[in-house]
């Protein structure tokens, strides 16, 4: 298997289990949160079990970790916490732009990857990069999965801070605004 098929393979995976369970209204219980986080387990433990791990890789796996938090904000951001008023239950919303963020973030690291792979210019300047830092070429693969799975732990993080801080089932706007204000 090519770096770019695994490259799609591991991606395209991550953002379709997103897509396919969080894209559009969605009941937010607790299995919504529980199945993203065995996905990542298993991710985790498949992908970067035995990555690399000197002093230069992990301001790599920082920067990765970075990344991934700013684009799970920006998931976050695009993803609508409400409570359904027939049924008191938690949703989320999520439309294109959070779509979007996932398709961009997916296609950036095939772009990397199938440059990596075809064209030489950008190998070679990669090649000279990993050197001067020190970097082992086993370490990308790590920086990408890293970079996806702190999208999805922020994201989740965040959804269930600002679920907790819906008012209850049943209660008024002014009782949400009282029980906030005191």
């Amino acid at each position: 298997m090519s770096d770019f098929q695994q490259a799609l393979l591991i991606s395209g995976g991550i953002a379709t289990m997103v897509l396919a369970t969080g894209y559009g209204r969605r009941a937010f219980t607790l299995h919504s949160l529980i199945r993203p986080l065995a996905a990542i387990v298993g991710v985790g433990f498949f992908y970067l079990r035995g990555m690399p791990t000197d002093r230069s890789e992990l301001w790599l796996y920082a920067a990765g970790l970075g990344i991934g938090v700013v684009c799970g904000v920006v998931a976050t951001v695009f993803t609508g916490i409400e409570r359904d008023v027939r049924t008191g239950r938690v949703m989320t919303v999520c439309g294109v732009g959070f779509a979007a963020t996932w398709l961009a973030v997916v296609a950036a690291r095939l772009a990397f990857v199938w440059e990596a792979e075809h064209d030489l210019g950008f190998r070679e300047h990669l090649g000279t990069f990993m050197m001067n830092h020190q970097l082992h070429e086993s370490s990308i693969a790590p920086f990408f999965v890293i970079w996806a799975l702190a999208m999805v732990v922020v994201r989740i993080a965040a959804n269930a801070v600002r679920a907790g801080q819906l008012p209850q089932a049943g209660s008024t706007v002014a009782e949400a605004k009282q029980s906030v204000a005191v």
